[in-house]
């Protein structure tokens, strides 16, 4: 019955320190966060352009992520919706792996684990490349972090 109780006990403290070390996705300073992408590098200049597209990415700490987009619609209902979803994998300190689960604009990727290069600039803005594969290129994207307020 000891053993049962400190086994209990144990587990109890595991997991009040598993919660108490979660960070809210807002006050995150890691690559867990709400992004806006806000850039996109020129294929040519190299320069990173500014760019209002619409895009939002929402990376979890659990190792989801979902991509939301905006088009720019009048319809409401059809003005913003989830674009792709699914897990990713923290392979290196600049490499990610998103398994997609569904892509609503390419369903080629559905169920395909696509590797992600990424860099933060600093706690509020990341580069992230993703390769097309159509074009044989890295697509250099860059995303900022949504603030709690303005």
């Amino acid at each position: 019955m000891k053993n049962i109780l400190v086994l209990i006990f144990s587990i109890l403290s595991l997991y009040a320190v598993a919660q108490a070390e979660q960070t809210h996705v807002p006050a995150s300073k890691s690559l867990a966060g709400i992004w806006r992408q806000t850039g996109i590098k020129h294929p040519v200049s190299g320069k990173v352009v500014d760019v209002l597209s619409g895009n939002y990415k929402v990376i979890n700490p659990d190792g989801t992520f979902y991509t939301v987009v905006t088009w720019n619609s009048k319809d409401p209902l059809k003005g913003t919706t989830i674009g792709q979803y699914g897990d990713y994998k923290i392979t290196s300190d600049s490499t990610l792996v998103e398994h997609i689960v569904q892509h609503v604009m390419n369903p080629n990727l559905n169920g395909k684990e696509v590797k992600l290069k990424y860099r933060l600039i600093d706690t509020n803005t990341v580069m992230i490349a993703w390769r097309n594969i159509d074009r044989g290129i890295w697509i250099d994207e860059r995303w900022t972090r949504l603030p709690l307020s303005r």
